[in-house]
């Protein structure tokens, strides 16, 4: 088997492999001439036939306040003939110490089995929080708030990209978005695509929040289904809901997702009775790849010092006891040490502790590849729930 990246001559064969292996339209592939920051990793038999590919996309996410490079996993994908025959794990052997090698932080992709992809390092991450909302419980929030609705001529992009960046700031694992990723406000046309993106604003012209929907039939009657909703805090929220609310006279329910905070649902008043309904839909898979940098960017709780042992079969550089010193609520050193370690984790448990999915005592107890060795250290310093979102697909 011969791993290594595509050439860009070979780009119309990983397009055709991504339209064979996933039923689409070959020019839907993720080979394009004009992305030339994303790597595809190909393996090829021994007699030069492409076998499996997958790609690498450049994002910056938000990790516990700093901006923080991210490879994201795309496109993973192998012919019938060659399935099973270790094809993407020889791409991701190759790959993810590069990545390594080039300064990247974190990687995130959507897994078609969490199972295969814990094999590499990548462990379950964010959750959304499915909600289904009846418009007849809604009203519109008290002050003198208005909205207005977005189109090609009046795209209110600046007003968007400033909800954007308050959003942006509260999740840990959301990608920050640049000048380049606005392109569609530029398309906006509700009259023929039927997508309605309303911005909220209070009394003095202040964006707060803005959501995107259309209009469909379904079993349960004729609903709002969002795709976008977004918002700077409280009264941002509490403002979409006045949105959804608007259209109660035509439309039964309102069907978003939300970040899983605890918090967030207080703020829909009526729930009880069928008003509301709440499902959790799992959102993707974090790893570290670079666990130095992680650590050192991390925020932590008061102060003291702890040493992890980390394990991590495809990089060898985080792997030992790592050392870390803290103060201030930030990490003031990291080191590889020869002390005994006040835990031991797996690449990937450690991976979702540090992003912030749960408080280290649920850890203990349920999670695979967590050891505690020291109870009294003050682990849950650095590991401890955060909030959490992320947004885009790749």
């Amino acid at each position: 088997m011969i791993v290594r990246k595509a050439l860009p001559e070979e780009y119309a064969s990983v397009n055709a492999l991504f339209s064979i292996a996933f039923e689409a339209a070959p020019s839907a592939g993720p080979a394009q001439e004009n992305d030339t920051d994303v790597r595809h990793w190909c393996a090829f038999s021994d007699e030069g036939e492409l076998m499996s590919s997958l790609s690498l996309t450049p994002f910056t996410i938000r990790f516990d306040g700093c901006a923080c490079p991210m490879a994201g996993v795309g496109a993973v994908a192998t012919l019938p003939p060659f399935r099973r025959k270790g094809g993407v794990a020889a791409c991701f052997a190759e790959a993810l110490p590069e990545l390594y090698r080039d300064g990247v932080v974190f990687s995130y992709l959507y897994p078609f089995s969490t199972a295969f992809y814990r094999r590499f390092g990548y462990e379950s991450c964010v959750t959304k929080l499915n909600c289904t909302l009846e418009l007849a419980q809604l009203k519109r929030p008290a002050g003198d708030g208005y909205f207005r609705l977005a189109t090609k001529e009046a795209p209110l992009a600046d007003d968007i990209r400033k909800v954007d960046r308050a959003w942006e700031d509260m999740w840990n694992m959301e990608v920050l978005r640049d000048d380049g990723d606005y392109e569609w406000i530029t398309k906006l046309d509700p009259l023929t695509s039927k997508e309605y993106l309303y911005v909220c604003y209070d009394a003095s012209g202040e964006p707060l929040g803005y959501t995107e929907f259309h209009t469909q039939v379904e079993s349960d009657g004729r609903n709002l289904i969002c795709s976008r909703l977004r918002f700077t805090g409280r009264e941002g929220f509490r403002a979409v809901l006045g949105v959804f609310g608007s259209h109660a006279a035509d439309y039964r329910f309102a069907k978003f997702s939300l970040p899983s905070d605890d918090a967030l649902p207080y703020l829909m008043g009526e729930w009880s009775l069928g008003a509301a309904s709440f499902s959790l839909l799992p959102a993707g898979m974090v790893r570290i790849v670079n666990a130095t940098e992680a650590l050192r960017r991390a925020v932590c709780r008061g102060e003291g010092e702890l040493s992890l042992r980390l394990r991590d079969a495809q990089i060898a550089e985080n792997n030992g006891v790592f050392t870390v010193r803290f103060a201030g609520g930030h990490t003031v050193s990291v080191e590889k040490t020869d002390r005994e370690p006040d835990a031991v984790l797996d690449i990937a448990s450690f991976s979702a502790l540090l992003a912030g999915v749960c408080e280290l005592p649920g850890a203990a107890r349920w999670m695979d590849g967590v050891e505690i060795i020291r109870p009294e250290a003050p682990l849950d310093s650095l590991l401890y729930r955060k909030p959490m979102m992320i947004s885009e697909y790749f």
